[in-house]
């Protein structure tokens, strides 16, 4: 879904709208943390936004947004979802500081646009994340919502994979609108 810079920055801007929309009314906590939580994973929408408005050139606001600001949302996201609303209360600890350790090291340099087809989508890092590196992620800023992971793992990924073979962290964070606005309708 981030095909572009609008599509991009309309992405991050929609799903923080309705996410702020929510947070003003009477939700109950685990709800508010769930609000938050889309806030932290919409925002990778905004990076790769500069990226796309950046165009994907190979200078220091790619490097940067791609080697610093990405990993640090995408740790941020399972730091919240482990750490703050699992209350620390998983096995995932060492998994977590693994992988977000290890998401510096994947997406260190800079990132490229796939321009295999007319979906292209940023490539974070010019490497493209492995099904296993997918796995981990997707457990780690799920769990214990197995529903949206079974849904992440075996609809999503393969869906990615057959439309646009490519870009998949960048492709999948795109579930930020589809959880926004299953939000709006599921807590208003």
């Amino acid at each position: 879904m981030c095909f572009s810079f609008e599509i991009s920055i309309g992405t991050f801007i929609i799903s923080w709208s309705i996410s702020l929309y929510l947070l003003n009314k009477d939700l109950t906590n685990k709800q508010k943390q769930n609000v938050i939580l889309l806030m932290i994973f919409s925002s990778i929408q905004l990076a790769d936004a500069i990226l796309w408005f950046n165009k994907m050139k190979k200078n220091i606001i790619n490097y940067i947004v791609t080697s610093l600001v990405i990993p640090i949302i995408l740790s941020l996201g399972i730091i919240y979802n482990n750490f703050v609303i699992n209350k620390n209360n998983n096995n995932f600890k060492i998994l977590v500081i693994i992988s977000c350790l290890y998401m510096f090291f994947k997406f260190n340099g800079y990132s490229k646009s796939l321009c295999n087809n007319k979906l292209s989508s940023p490539i974070w890092g010019s490497k493209e994340i492995n099904i296993i590196e997918f796995i981990i992620f997707a457990i780690l800023i799920t769990y214990p919502n197995w529903k949206l992971l079974i849904f992440i793992i075996f609809i999503l990924y393969p869906l990615i994979k057959l439309l646009i073979n490519g870009a998949i962290g960048s492709l999948w964070c795109a579930v930020a609108n589809v959880l926004a606005f299953y939000y709006l309708y599921k807590y208003i």
